[in-house]
């Protein structure tokens, strides 16, 4: 807690795919953690409540609907209950049910100012089941959004799948998201994997993770096979070797974001902008985004790059409306 905020770790995952067994695992990992645990059950067998420091009363059961498909006034008295508790904490675990789209929990943790006063969002780290994934992306849009806005993806039960198997797993995860970092697991066993104080959201992380999209320029290749689905989600990356206007890129994508909501669901990026010294990162999630200033350029040629994650991205018309963003040098008129 360098900033002296909390942080927090946001698990998500299928049915079935293991995150109360993911869960307890964690808490065993890491004895030197005080946890509190916020958990959204949704006919899943609760956790061992033995396991946690401070055992029941730091453990939040909102049982009556998913948090994450309305912040409802049950999650924020969780929150409330939390910090004003006599028991001290210093990392908040929520886990959210097997349907639930994680952007909708991941958003107060950016955009809402109480929040963000007391709590830091560490990661999204979600549970996948090798053995019914595939059937499981074809049947539920929600597993790929979880898959497509997670930071760390566990590819569990891989005991239950042959090892070729696991390695096509892995591959359409990275398809749908390129910037996750994905560990393929047995029994949610995750002893030599480092998974809290990631800070995915922190500005260094999202610079990394945007450098590491691949390819650096040029279309980013999607599969158009007869076994595409409308709801797919694709990565778009852009690369520009000028740098933006601030005032027009911060107007349009603001408005961009408001207007495709429903679509757009995570943007990274780094952006060199006109007259600024510094690079800065950008993140957003949903309708909602922030710029950290990141290091100066120095004698690096200032460039910017973009990716979107989201679904129905007209590739085509996203780029003509970014090259519109660009700094174009006004010409000096004689009279």
């Amino acid at each position: 807690m360098e900033d002296g905020r909390i942080p927090v770790t946001i698990i998500t995952g299928f049915l079935g795919a293991g995150k109360t067994t993911f869960l307890n695992n964690l808490i065993q990992k890491y004895p030197e953690k005080k946890f509190a645990i916020i958990e959204n059950e949704f006919g899943e067998i609760g956790i061992d409540s033995g396991l946690i420091i401070g055992a029941d009363e730091n453990i939040f059961e909102l049982s009556n609907g998913c948090i994450c498909c309305s912040l409802n006034n049950d999650f924020f008295s969780a929150i409330d209950r939390l910090l004003k508790g006599p028991y001290e904490f210093n990392h908040l675990l929520i886990e959210t049910t097997g349907i639930a789209n994680p952007l909708n929990i991941v958003k107060p943790f950016i955009d809402n100012t109480n929040i963000q006063y007391h709590f830091k969002i560490g990661s999204v780290i979600c549970l996948a089941d090798a053995e019914n994934m595939e059937d499981m992306l074809d049947e539920q849009k929600e597993v790929e959004q979880q898959l497509a806005l997670s930071d760390i993806v566990l590819l569990n039960k891989i005991d239950l799948v042959h090892e070729s198997y696991v390695a096509e797993l892995k591959a359409k995860i990275l398809k749908r998201n390129p910037m996750a970092t994905v560990h393929p697991v047995e029994f949610a066993k995750v002893d030599s994997i480092d998974l809290l104080d990631t800070f995915s959201y922190s500005g260094n992380k999202i610079e990394m993770s945007t450098l590491k999209f691949a390819p650096l320029s040029g279309t980013q290749s999607h599969d158009t096979h007869s076994h595409h689905h409308e709801h797919e989600i694709v990565s778009e990356g852009f690369v520009f070797n000028e740098v933006f206007d601030l005032d027009l890129f911060s107007l349009w994508m603001r408005h961009y974001l408001y207007f495709n909501k429903s679509t757009i669901f995570r943007v990274k990026g780094i952006l060199g902008f006109h007259d600024m010294p510094e690079r800065y990162i950008f993140h957003a999630v949903k309708g909602s985004f922030v710029f950290d200033q990141g290091r100066e350029w120095a004698e690096e040629k200032p460039f910017s790059k973009l990716v979107f994650i989201g679904k129905h991205i007209d590739r085509d018309a996203l780029l003509k409306n970014l090259q519109k963003l660009v700094y174009k040098k006004e010409k000096v008129t004689e009279n």
